[in-house]
């Protein structure tokens, strides 16, 4: 038998005293200061086999929980794996939290219960990381798992998560197909099951611009708003205001965003509460027509939130509402430089949303004197979204390459 390593040892650790409502102090003993246990959680000490001992009586737990065999079934492995990846995500290392169930998901024998655990909270570290073609590959291995598993909310909740990977990868009726597959599983599950599917295909048939039936649905959701909890109820607001946003009509969607900023918690998700900041930001300043110190806070505290996540792939979004700023305070340059670094990122921004950002783009070039090339671009996307069917996107192009003609 041969302990755990570090830092696997030191994230159970951890986890195992916080479950407990223990202090480091609670385990000190012979030989084990407390400093020593902290040093143990950070990762920087190796464990003894008299102090995991010592801990495991102190935990009320089987010192078995901190071995690992080398013959032993991966079975018995994964535990342990997982406890340490979900403490790693607690931790704010989603990086971590990826080698870890990455090495567990690759093990041959992990139990059925274990499998879909591993899977889900693989997918939410890819999801803090911002990677979204990685978050769907572990939600496509976790599908059929959740299938043969039967349980309802998980499979709910896997189908609307693959929506929302469609969606922002830009393939649209994929998106729209995955949430009514989750809105059918849905049919006589709990109404936080309905709404979960709900909200998934109203997002879906926003990007599709299909705004008549995201109205309907968003609206839907609106009326079970008061049952919701504050997450979900805040992403059911979010939801409703990208409908009235991709109508150009950010001043009924600014009232719905200030409202869901009240029923985020950082401290229950802080990707949500990062971009409700940001879609505030982006309606502030279409309403105000300038950039208020309130939308500056937002978008500081967004860019705060996103940098303790360690999440390169959410930064695509905050370049484009600083692009944005930058625009309407008359820096174009500037504007137009965070553009490109917000496009240069294969990240989490919508279809749409990077449709506007070219958009925006292209509209900094040509008030920065780029001439006929940045013109000939927005014809083409204003072409091209007429021809999807995506005429508020047509209408925003070929409205900023007629008051680009003006200036």
């Amino acid at each position: 038998m041969e302990l755990l390593g570090q830092p696997e040892f030191g994230r159970l650790l951890r986890r195992l005293r916080a479950e407990r409502a223990l202090s480091q102090a609670d385990l000190v003993g012979a030989k084990v200061s407390a400093s020593y246990v902290s040093r143990l959680e950070s990762g920087d000490r190796a464990v003894t086999p008299q102090a995991a001992t010592h801990l495991a009586e102190r935990l009320g737990v089987a010192i078995d929980v901190f071995q690992v065999a080398a013959g032993a079934a991966d079975s018995d492995r994964a535990p342990a794996f997982l406890a340490a990846a979900i403490t790693a995500l607690d931790d704010g290392a989603p990086d971590e939290a990826v080698r870890l169930l990455t090495t567990c998901a690759a093990l041959p024998d992990v139990s059925a219960d274990h499998s879909w655990q591993v899977l889900w909270y693989l997918a939410r570290a890819h999801e803090r990381l911002g990677d979204v073609r990685a978050r769907r590959d572990a939600l496509e291995r976790l599908r059929p798992v959740a299938r043969e598993a039967g349980i309802t909310h998980l499979r709910v909740r896997t189908l609307a998560a693959l929506s929302g990977c469609d969606r922002v990868l830009g393939e649209t009726e994929s998106a729209i197909a995955w949430a009514r597959e989750a809105l059918t599983v849905a049919e006589g599950a709990a109404s936080a099951d309905q709404a979960e599917a709900l909200l998934a295909l109203a997002a879906a048939e926003v990007a599709a611009g299909r705004l008549g039936e995201a109205e309907e649905h968003a609206g839907l959701l609106l009326e079970r708003a008061g049952e919701m909890s504050g997450a979900r109820r805040a992403r059911a607001l979010r939801t409703a205001a990208a409908v009235h946003a991709a109508r150009d009509a950010h001043d009924r969607a600014l009232p719905l965003l200030e409202e869901a900023l009240g029923f985020a918690d950082a401290r229950g998700d802080l990707l949500l509460w990062a971009r409700l900041r940001l879609a505030a930001v982006a309606a502030h300043v279409e309403v105000r027509g300038t950039v208020t110190q309130e939308a500056e806070r937002w978008c500081h505290e967004a860019e705060t939130a996103l940098a303790m996540m360690d999440g390169a792939g959410h930064l695509s979004e905050l370049r484009s509402v600083q692009a944005r700023i930058a625009f309407r305070r008359g820096d174009v340059e500037a504007a137009a430089g965070l553009c490109r670094e917000a496009l240069a990122e294969s990240g989490t921004m919508s279809h749409q949303d990077r449709v506007r950002t070219e958009i925006l783009l292209h509209e900094a070039e040509l008030a920065a004197g780029a001439g006929e090339s940045a013109a000939a671009e927005l014809r083409r996307i204003a072409e091209e979204a007429t021809r999807s069917g995506s005429l508020a996107l047509a209408t925003r192009a070929w409205k900023a390459l007629a008051e680009a003609a003006v200036r």
